[in-house]
């Protein structure tokens, strides 16, 4: 009945209406001009911190690698106080941003974020030349209701631009979900797929053994992760797929982009293309 209950459209948009004045009674201690979040535009003093149940979570279960090793994970600047948009959400933003104008505005682009966030959600669909849709397996607020590793409901080349973002590490057989989000894009089309990273780990640890809440969280940083994926590992899962992997980090988007959008350093996002003939 919980599991039902999360997933229920009424109960998710009450939840979102409740953290949303929660944040604005809290904003005003961070406003400021130090930062501006891409996402929603708003200046601050300084980004929120992850939350203390994740540091609870992490020191209970022994995690075997130090936070400060996960790439693309600022976690005394995590989520922006004003919409929630986590530090590799506000990352999205500024690529899209970029490389949404190099489009042709008078067209329209069909695109795909895999189980949304809201703060993307709002953003994604506020581009007048975006064909915004939403996916997920279980959630009964998205626009498609898929599995990633089988998404009959797309047609082969019918997706311009998709966004996967911290998925994969919960999918069962992520080789067939790579093979899939490959078969669905367009030739020429773009996607942004991120998982969790681990700076030094270049081979993806996943045990049939590792089985429980307690040893995952151990071993893969979550009691909900099927596997701790390695940076090699990782790229080399998506080109066995068919895709061109561009790994873009400071030095595209500028120390000062990263700065003010309150990004870590060492952050990198994972751009995949399908390979024109």
């Amino acid at each position: 009945m919980l599991s039902n209950l999360k997933h229920n459209a009424l109960y998710v948009a009450f939840k979102e209406r409740r953290k949303a004045f929660k944040r604005k009674l809290k904003l005003p201690q961070y406003l400021g001009d130090a930062h501006c979040c891409p996402v929603c535009g708003t200046k601050l003093r300084a980004f929120k911190p992850i939350w203390k149940s994740f540091h609870r979570n992490i020191e209970q279960h022994g995690y075997i690698y130090p936070l400060s090793s996960i790439e693309t994970f600022n976690i005394s600047a995590y989520s922006c106080p004003a919409c929630d948009a986590s530090d590799r959400e506000r990352l999205y933003v500024l690529y899209l941003d970029r490389a949404f104008r190099a489009l042709d505005p008078k067209r329209r682009y069909r695109m795909i974020e895999f189980a949304p966030s809201m703060a993307l959600h709002e953003k994604l669909k506020s581009y007048p030349f975006i064909e915004y849709r939403s996916a997920d397996l279980f959630r009964k607020t998205v626009d498609d209701r898929v599995d990633i590793s089988d998404m009959k409901p797309y047609a082969d080349g019918s997706v311009d631009i998709f966004l996967c973002s911290h998925i994969l590490e919960h999918v069962p057989d992520d080789r067939r979900a790579m093979a899939e989000l490959y078969r669905i894009l367009k030739p020429g089309g773009f996607g942004i797929v991120m998982v969790p990273l681990v700076h030094g780990v270049d081979d993806t640890q996943e045990s049939p053994e590792v089985n429980t809440d307690a040893l995952r969280w151990k071993y893969y940083g979550s009691g909900d992760h099927l596997r701790q994926y390695g940076k090699r590992d990782f790229v080399q899962r998506l080109t066995a797929a068919g895709f061109k992997v561009d790994q873009l980090g400071m030095d595209y988007f500028g120390a000062e982009a990263f700065r003010s959008a309150g990004i870590a350093a060492d952050s990198i996002l994972y751009v995949v293309r399908k390979r024109v003939p």
